[in-house]
């Protein structure tokens, strides 16, 4: 009886493994993402809720695909969103990351 116990619990181990190799992986929506990088920073739009914060960095995307070079677009973001100084880069660097990164990458 004892050797049909070990022999179940490489079994099982194997059935337990199978089963987690197939379960559906959790994915972070960009926006949460985008919204975490800025927490982890401690950078905040002053008056601004979750979604006025992604719809900003929503913004910042559309405007560097208009054109707006990425150095104006830091200190536009610091003037616009009244930010602190030097926060605008970190703020357009997690919008590119999480919300536009065909940008980034292009």
């Amino acid at each position: 009886m004892a050797l049909n116990r070990m022999a179940l619990g490489p079994a099982a181990l194997a059935v337990t493994l199978a089963a987690l190799a197939g379960a559906p992986v959790a994915s972070a929506e960009p926006r949460d993402v985008f919204l975490d990088e800025l927490a982890t920073l401690n950078v905040y739009i002053p008056g601004a809720n979750a979604d006025d914060t992604v719809g900003a960095g929503y913004q910042v995307c559309d405007e560097l695909r208009s054109g707006t070079s990425v150095l104006d677009e830091m200190s536009r973001a610091e003037e616009i969103f009244a930010l602190p100084s030097g926060q605008g880069t970190l703020f357009v660097s997690a919008a590119t990351t999480n919300l536009c990164p065909d940008f980034a990458a292009g």
